[in-house]
């Protein structure tokens, strides 16, 4: 736990604002685009934010792989993980698919109108990507239980 405060610390610290263009304190947020959208449309009451975040990580797992970042097979590993911790992978109830799209625009992340995801190269090794198709989100949504 303290080598995980002393790592975020650092970030922190070397990104204070979020004001990298690419990588720095953003990578703190792998599953949080994801995760705030779900707590927005749910009014913060169906997800505590663990839990969105938790379906936000498993989203993010497979972005990665449909954008050919993450080697085939790796998300279901870091969703087995996330299922090992109770948290959810899936929506349960289904979610509407353009509120969650909507939502995914209000997040502090997008920039100059474009969502900016954290994505995974491999597991432990993160980046931030900003020319994502919407197509690659909305079947990601679909994925894990959007309609």
């Amino acid at each position: 736990m303290r080598q995980c405060c002393a790592l975020k610390a650092a970030v922190v610290q070397g990104d204070e604002r979020e004001t990298k263009a690419s990588g720095g304190r953003a990578l703190l947020n792998l599953g949080h685009t994801f995760g705030h959208a779900v707590e927005q449309v749910t009014g913060y009451k169906r997800y505590l934010h663990g839990e969105a975040v938790g379906l936000g990580l498993a989203a993010a797992a497979r972005l990665s792989e449909r954008l050919g970042l993450l080697p085939a097979g790796e998300s279901g590993r870091i969703e087995a993980v996330v299922v090992a911790h109770r948290l959810p992978v899936r929506l349960d109830p289904p979610l509407d698919l353009a509120v969650l799209m909507t939502a995914m625009q209000r997040d502090k992340k997008v920039r100059a109108g474009k969502l900016r995801f954290v994505v995974l190269a491999a597991i432990g090794d993160a980046q931030t990507k900003d020319d994502v198709a919407i197509e690659a989100v909305e079947a990601v949504w679909r994925e894990v239980g959007a309609v």
